[in-house]
């Protein structure tokens, strides 16, 4: 661990970025250093942190954690790269590839700008990897969805090969303080990420591993019609043996590709329950009318939802107006109690019933014809 080992200054010109760090874009390796600068600008907050060093100085009690690459000649700084980054800047902002002016400004007004930075040095990289899922998975400064999938990915690829996979998810979860569950789920949305990536994120237009939401993706993959739709079985030790990438598709479309009103067929990510819904094989004709365009909604109407909600309200209705009545004795202002919505209430649930009665006749004629 890191406090186990002393911490040495080394200089910014000595040290470079991870891009194999799991919050870094898959798209981003291999990248040269602007690509890289650029991303960390817009979106790791790097502002506010050259603000927050440049007045105050690099906390020694945050190193960074970095290990020697012989091949580069510098050291690569596995954990702290929003904090080399806003460093390096503060000393080179005429490096900054967007932002410039102000960056600049920071710079220049800037009390503090360190050429020093202190660091762990680890031999392995491996070494670094338990400290970060502490600190990143469970500790203080959480990872997104995604770079938490790629971190535990790598946790489970260094698991004996002889272990069921199981027994690596109940591993992996004592490590990090989580569930077997939850990282079963996490893993298998990263390697369903790996796959749309393998495809070119089926050619969606800006879609990409620096636009793709992946909260609201692996949290939609384990509803069992959508699952059971794209050909994932959750609980199997080989959960993609039946993929099916048609599918698969399919779903990505629904949830990120935009029209030109910018909206996604799928909307906001609650819709996933009525997305769900729909899956379900008893409701082909919802599911045909979704594909071939109906919203959403109009699909949802061709399951059983409106029996559902019909059913609950009715439900919720007379335990409101039960309580209420329950309440009568001690009533001091009845004009305060409208009349007219009581007649109103009255009124309609009288026409629910005769329409349900005449409903429920039809129904039986129908069925004697």
């Amino acid at each position: 661990m890191a406090q186990e080992k002393s911490i040495q200054q080394i200089s910014l010109d000595q040290l470079t970025f991870d891009i194999e760090n799991p919050r870094i874009p898959k798209s981003l390796n291999g990248e040269d250093e602007v690509s890289v600068l650029e991303w960390m600008i817009n979106k790791e907050n790097i502002i506010d942190l050259m603000y927050s060093i440049g007045e105050k100085g690099f906390f020694p009690g945050e190193p960074l954690l970095v290990i020697f690459d012989e091949s580069k000649g510098k050291y690569i700084s596995i954990e702290g790269n929003r904090r080399y980054t806003a460093t390096y800047l503060l000393q080179h902002p005429e490096k900054a590839p967007v932002r410039k002016a102000t960056i600049n400004e920071i710079s220049v007004n800037a009390e503090h700008r360190p050429n020093n930075i202190p660091v762990v040095v680890f031999n392995t990289r491996e070494e670094i990897v338990d400290y970060l899922g502490y600190r990143h998975i469970t500790g203080i400064e959480p990872w997104d969805a995604l770079a938490k999938a790629r971190y535990l990915s790598i946790l489970y690829s260094r698991l004996d090969a002889d272990i069921a996979p199981y027994d690596k998810y109940k591993a992996l979860a004592r490590q990090i303080g989580s569930t077997a569950p939850y990282v079963r789920q996490i893993l298998l949305g990263g390697k369903l990420v790996d796959i749309i990536e393998s495809n070119n994120y089926f050619d969606i237009h800006d879609l990409d591993d620096k636009t793709f939401e992946f909260g609201s993706f692996y949290t939609g993959i384990v509803r069992p019609n959508i699952a059971k739709y794209i050909g994932i079985d959750i609980d199997a030790d080989n959960a993609l043996e039946n993929l099916n990438i048609d599918h698969l598709q399919d779903l990505v479309k629904w949830m990120f590709e935009k029209n030109n009103e910018n909206q996604t067929r799928l909307g906001e990510s609650r819709n996933l329950t009525r997305l769900n819904k729909i899956l379900d094989p008893k409701y082909e004709k919802a599911l045909d009318a979704f594909k071939n365009g109906a919203s959403l909604t109009s699909a949802a109407e061709l399951t059983d939802e409106a029996d559902e909600i019909i059913k609950k309200k009715i439900d919720e209705s007379l335990k409101a107006i039960e309580i209420a009545w329950s309440y009568f004795p001690s009533l001091k202002d009845c004009h305060s109690i409208d009349q007219e919505q009581l007649r109103q209430i009255n009124k309609t649930a009288v026409a629910f019933y005769k329409a349900l009665i005449a409903k429920i006749d039809s129904d039986y004629e129908m069925e004697d014809v």
